[in-house]
């Protein structure tokens, strides 16, 4: 099989935007899945920036009508940040992030009744008669946004629709909880805020190596074409039977090294954006479309890491 001619620029490598199914994000799938079967209203979804929690999430959500075995509608949106949040604001974020055409006078009374009457229509097409809504950046929410989605979610279940919210957010979700405990707002943490899972940048040996096996054995491109993109960027090395996934434990070592290099003494979390860009450098810089080396050394390691911009963002995680 001849290698795929794929024209410059357009792999997934160069562009990004891939997702791969990690051992956290099977951890994720699993939560979901629970929180789906169990009928539970809601869940918070958080951890460290730059971990790579939006890309995971997309991946469970797009796997989780499989899981599931029926067709489960999931609608997605991001919460937008204002200085005054309004209902006009909120109700047409959602509707435009649901690519929803809305009256250009807005009335959230209005407004309020289209996004009810949208996620009616697809929970009805479920036979679980259940819809899920996913917010992205939800650590912006206020208990302002959480009343208005209080009426929404109440609007469904006069019609016998159950609605759950996945809040995705950083670790300030956690805050925002604790604040509503202490505000007494049973009301909102029972709906949205009672579950939690937390999400984890790479931290072991064994998930290094099965990211690694990823780009060996699962990504294939184009599609079908038995080309992984490990074989794509050093053809001759990965029929001789080279795989990157043997590399696993010098480039586990090599994070942990030039974390103490530079004194970064905190147990070490690789973010997950990161650390595809340390793979991506190595394959773009020394493979078949860059230098053309034979195979990678530790030496190119050491470098993509340097190249990815890992310890920078590092060392000024550790000053924040």
């Amino acid at each position: 099989m001849s290698r795929p001619i794929v024209p410059a620029g357009t792999h997934p490598i160069e562009q990004g935007g891939y997702i791969l199914p990690t051992i956290e994000v099977k951890r994720l799938m699993e939560s979901l899945t629970k929180i789906v079967i169990n009928r539970l209203p809601g869940m918070i979804v958080y951890g460290r920036p730059r971990i790579g929690k939006s890309r995971s999430v997309e991946f469970a959500l797009n796997y989780l009508p499989t899981q599931l075995g029926t067709f489960f509608p999931i609608l997605r949106t991001q919460c937008k940040s204002y200085r005054v949040p309004t209902e006009e604001k909120f109700f047409g974020d959602l509707l435009a992030d649901f690519k929803f055409a809305f009256p250009s006078k807005r009335n959230p009374s209005i407004m309020r009744r289209q996004i009810v009457n949208l996620m009616l229509e697809q929970g009805e097409r479920s036979q679980m008669r259940r819809i899920m809504l996913v917010i992205d950046e939800a650590q912006r929410l206020t208990e302002y946004h959480y009343n208005w989605l209080m009426d929404i979610y109440n609007d469904l279940d006069h019609e016998k629709i159950s609605m759950t919210v996945i809040s995705v957010g950083q670790t300030e979700l956690l805050a925002r909880r604790t604040f509503f405990l202490e505000q007494k707002k049973a009301q909102i943490i029972g709906r949205f805020m009672t579950n939690e899972h937390e999400f984890f940048g790479i931290r072991s040996l064994e998930e290094v190596e099965h990211c690694l096996m990823c780009y060996d054995e699962v990504t294939d491109y184009p599609e079908n074409s038995g080309y992984s993109y490990t074989r794509y960027f050093f053809p001759d090395a990965f029929d001789k039977g080279k795989r990157l996934k043997s590399f696993a434990k010098d480039l586990f070592n090599l994070f942990k090294d030039l974390r103490k290099e530079h004194g970064l003494s905190k147990k070490m979390e690789i973010p997950m954006e990161y650390f595809t860009f340390t793979v991506e450098n190595a394959l773009k810089v020394n493979g078949t479309t860059g230098n053309g080396a034979e195979w990678l050394t530790i030496n190119n390691w050491k470098e993509a890491i340097q190249n990815s911009g890992y310890v920078e963002s590092e060392i000024f995680m550790a000053l924040a």
